[in-house]
């Protein structure tokens, strides 16, 4: 079953290499990565003992969720060096940001045995942690083949790879067997493993770490933003968060609804990709709305409160910014969950005290949605019309906005704890170690 993976995954990339380098044709990204994607890791990462942490995050939700973690396996543990490898530029943006003291940081090699083996060759590491679902057969064969302890973290499976995996059942329960443990978000997640073909004794739920992340410090512009919106005035301020493709037009709907009672009102739009910046700027302007880019802001306050005095929207295209701007909201609008991706992170506006309403599609994030439903930190809408009604009735209603705000600041305070609860699992592995594969294992 690996050599058809191998063929089909090697196929697959060579397949792909001619639009990835069309794509990021010129782009410092393409040079810093493709030695890397190879396997072939600067020479100063190299080990001379077992004894290093390789932590694995895809992109930024996962390399936010494991800084807590991360943080925490620094101070006890800090004559062991950390690597953070992840798969997408932003996701390795974020680690920079979060994470600036690891030992290095890579783009994670291709998943084929080369490029596993010689990165494993150079790190030597002997705990490989890796966040969420990040499968790779052959990155979790050849590390149990190598004696590295592998463990999944804050693991978790949506429908949508729950019914993907399940194709190809047998052989998961072979890639699964290369793994020690696997720390799940939720006995929902535990069981789901499980039903993989995970060894049951293996699996532990543990919380979602992500609840334990606090959230960044607030950038430099907001209290300068925040001044600037209360003298003009622009009130109330309206924050769509991470919105993905097909959901802008959904939510310029509703926003006319708003602006129809609220002439004052200021919409925040967050495209959750940067790539989208572009378009969703042409989209505001071919619809005929009247739009001021982040990047475009002033950093004077006069100059500021002009720009902000007239624009329906300000599109936040930067990067790192929106955890720290919540504040700035009466009522956010969270992306992703308008249309069929699965939606996206409450937690931070949970940090900020913020009523949040999202759509029908949490799916990926379907035990928080119902913990956020159950402890009132939440509304849900159905469709665009329930979304016009909701917005309005707490824009008109100030004590259910203090409400809401408070109830997810303290789900989140409740929820908290899987970081300490993960380290104390991974102790043992770190402290007691003796290797239990060779390098002709399964």
């Amino acid at each position: 079953m690996y050599t058809l993976y191998n063929l089909l995954y090697g196929l697959g990339a060579l397949l792909m290499a001619p639009y990835y380098a069309w794509r990021y044709r010129g782009s410092a990204f393409l040079r810093a990565s493709w030695r890397e994607r190879l396997g072939l890791l600067p020479r100063a990462f190299e080990q001379s003992q077992r004894e290093s942490i390789w932590v694995h995050a895809v992109s930024v939700g996962e390399t936010l969720a494991v800084s807590s973690l991360v943080r925490e396996l620094q101070r006890y543990y800090p004559e062991r060096k950390i690597f953070l490898s992840h798969v997408t530029p932003t996701g390795r943006e974020a680690g920079e940001k979060r994470m600036p003291e690891i030992a290095g940081r890579f783009y994670l090699p291709l998943d084929l045995s080369g490029p596993v083996k010689r990165a494993l060759a150079r790190l030597r590491p002997r705990l490989l942690l890796v966040v969420e679902t990040e499968l790779w057969p052959n990155l979790l064969r050849w590390a149990h083949r190598y004696g590295t302890r592998v463990v999944l973290v804050n693991a978790r499976l949506s429908d949508r790879s729950l019914r993907g995996y399940r194709r190809f059942r047998f052989f998961m329960r072979r890639v699964l067997g290369n793994v020690d443990w696997i720390f799940a978000q939720t006995l929902e997640d535990a069981e789901r493993f499980c039903d993989l073909g995970a060894l049951p004794e293996r699996v532990l739920a543990l919380g979602n770490l992500k609840f334990d992340v606090q959230p960044p410090p607030a950038p430099p512009s907001l209290r300068l933003w925040s001044v600037a919106l209360r003298s003009i005035p622009r009130r109330p301020v309206l924050i769509a968060a991470s919105t993905m493709p097909g959901e802008e037009e959904i939510l310029l709907g509703a926003w006319r609804e708003v602006r129809r009672l609220h002439a004052r009102a200021l919409l925040i739009l967050a495209p959750r990709h940067p790539a989208r910046f572009r378009e969703v700027a042409d989209l505001l302007a071919g619809r005929g709305v009247a739009c001021v880019r982040r990047t475009e802001l002033s950093a004077s306050l006069s100059e500021l409160r002009t720009q902000l005095a007239k624009p329906d929207v300000l599109l936040l295209d930067s990067i790192g910014e929106l955890a720290g701007i919540f504040e700035l909201a009466d009522v956010v609008l969270m992306g992703g969950s308008l249309v069929p991706e699965g939606g996206h992170n409450l937690l931070e506006p949970a940090w900020a005290r913020r009523a949040v309403i999202f759509g029908p599609y949490m799916n990926n994030f379907r035990d928080a949605a119902a913990l956020f439903l159950d402890a009132g930190a939440a509304i849900q809408v159905a469709d665009s019309r329930e979304l016009v009604r909701e917005t309005l009735e707490l824009l008109d209603d100030a004590d259910r906005r203090e409400s809401l705000g408070e109830a997810a600041r303290l789900l989140v305070e409740r929820q908290s704890g899987a970081t300490m609860r993960i380290l104390e699992r991974l102790e043992s592995l770190l402290e007691d170690f003796t290797p239990t594969h060779t390098a002709g294992g399964a």
